[in-house]
């Protein structure tokens, strides 16, 4: 046997069946706090956990789709011009910064916003759609501080 499980042993041993009793009886009590505690509880709290961030993204999943549903009831088109000057225009008020604003005719634009907050990006694309400018295509890439970037081609209602 090893070093320390002998004079364990020994001890153990040299007790009398009484006291052999209860230090198995204290052993086993400690064993199952040891188990519920250090085990059973922990493991439950952290699939609790989980629980409540699928449920969240879930949420917020489904806000997206809301919003993307939401999106594709457009209004009819207002005002004149071209596009590309409008989203400038609308991004300056939204304080979003346009790395890229190129021109598609008249009708239309490409857009790169470099950095934005998540809510706002997609705020910036319920707005444009109030102007009667609404996104053929969008892709949102998410950033490792939070921020996303917003790369889109729009166009106006009706052409």
């Amino acid at each position: 046997m090893t070093p320390v499980i002998t004079p364990a042993r020994d001890w153990y041993v040299a007790l009398t069946r009484r006291e052999q009793v209860l230090v198995g009886t204290a052993a086993v009590i400690a064993g199952v706090l040891l188990l519920i505690y250090g085990l059973i509880l922990p493991m439950g709290a952290a699939h609790d956990a989980a629980h409540v961030r699928h449920r969240d993204a879930v949420l917020a999943a489904g806000n997206v789709m809301a919003g993307l549903d939401q999106l594709e009831n457009t209004p009819p088109a207002r005002g004149g011009g071209p596009v590309a000057q409008a989203v400038a225009q609308i991004a300056a008020t939204e304080g979003l910064v346009l790395q890229a604003n190129e021109p598609r005719g008249n009708g239309g634009a490409m857009i790169v916003v470099p950095t934005a907050a998540p809510g706002s990006a997609l705020a910036f694309v319920d707005l444009l759609r109030r102007q009667g400018i609404v996104a053929e295509q969008v892709t949102i890439t998410p950033a490792a501080d939070g921020s996303v970037s917003l790369n889109a081609t729009v166009r106006r209602t009706g052409s």
